[in-house]
């Protein structure tokens, strides 16, 4: 017998497969936003560990609520079995009403929130023995934990507010990724960890640090980070209909390091994909942008709007345009579509 058959039968089968089986691998990849999909080669695939990071405020929780309606959509699911199950880790005690009903398209019934009541306080050794079985045992699901920076031992719960003691957060999510390294590939998940950015006292080194730790840093495929973000403002009042992020791609599962995109994210609905499609086919020349006006041209006839929100408005009720637009960015930028 030879060390191959000897180790599929000790272990069993497929435990040894040739390097052409990962690359020939098809690997569903689903978009979070027309630009951040140019940055990040593509979107993000299944299999993933994801963390958006950046100061507050800066849409970090709302984008990856919009990622979780665009991955509970039927051309999303993939093989899985049963329809995609989204699981969202509420650390923090903060989602609201208003977020939910915010995001356009979110299947609240296929999302489910895992948080503390009253009388049963989850402390941080609980959320993450609650994530991890999720991740072993329902393949294919989007677990979001937010946040990080949150979690609370049960040492420190239960500690009087006058004895410090070292917070062990940093350990336990360093054991957490050891845990579900390898079950996150194979089962398919998407787990999307959210961090903060919280001052250096030390005054070595970059201004701001993630409260995190080391361990999550070498799980990470993707890394997103909100560099800053502003009122995004319509009409002639400057009515702030929403914020506009620049995000910056620390690492990417698909393409290089690096790369910076806008995302637009508008109030009850959450990220407006037609108008980052407007923005960047704009930017790249795919549509022509003379002054305040805006021209479509496609294979049959050309279209031209005084203004990015009535074109948007065009691309909305015209899907087969807006894909047409979409394609024909990713064609110039060499993206597979």
């Amino acid at each position: 017998m030879s060390l191959k058959e000897d180790i599929v039968k000790n272990f069993g089968e497929d435990i040894i497969l040739s390097a052409n089986s990962l690359v020939e691998k098809k690997i569903l990849t689903i978009p979070v936003s027309p630009a951040l999909d140019i940055v990040l080669g593509g979107g993000i695939p299944e299999g993933s560990f994801v963390i958006f990071t950046g100061m507050p405020k800066v849409g970090k929780s709302l984008s990856s609520l919009d990622f979780s309606a665009t991955a509970q959509k039927p051309e999303y699911q993939g093989d899985l079995k049963n329809p995609r199950e989204v699981y969202y880790l509420n650390i923090e005690g903060r989602l609201k009403q208003r977020d939910l009903l915010g995001i356009k398209g979110l299947d609240l019934n296929r999302f489910h929130i895992i948080g503390s009541q009253q009388g049963k306080i989850l402390h941080a050794e609980e959320y993450l023995q609650i994530g991890e079985r999720i991740i072993n045992e329902i393949p294919g699901s989007i677990v979001i934990l937010d946040s990080y920076s949150a979690l609370c031992t049960e040492a420190e719960i239960t500690s009087d507010m006058d004895k410090m003691q070292r917070a062990d957060g940093a350990k336990l999510l360093a054991k957490f990724c050891r845990k579900v390294s390898n079950v996150i590939p194979v089962n398919k998940n998407i787990v999307i960890g959210i961090t903060h950015l919280m001052g250096n006292p030390t005054g070595y080194g970059a201004e701001f640090k993630e409260k995190s730790g080391q361990g999550i840093a070498y799980q990470t495929d993707i890394k997103l980070r909100a560099k800053s973000s502003k009122p995004w403002c319509l009409g002639a009042d400057d009515t702030q209909i929403g914020q506009e992020v620049e995000w910056q791609v620390i690492c990417s599962a698909l393409g290089p390091p690096g790369g910076v995109a806008k995302s637009f994210i508008r109030y009850g609905e959450g990220i407006d994909k037609l108008t980052g499609l407007v923005n960047l086919a704009s930017d790249v020349g795919v549509i022509s942008k003379g002054g305040a006006w805006y021209t479509i041209k496609t294979s049959k006839d050309s279209h031209k709007f005084q203004g990015a929100e009535k074109t948007r408005i065009f691309l909305m009720e015209n899907p087969e345009i807006a894909k047409e637009v979409e394609d024909s960015v990713k064609t110039l930028l060499g993206i597979k579509k």
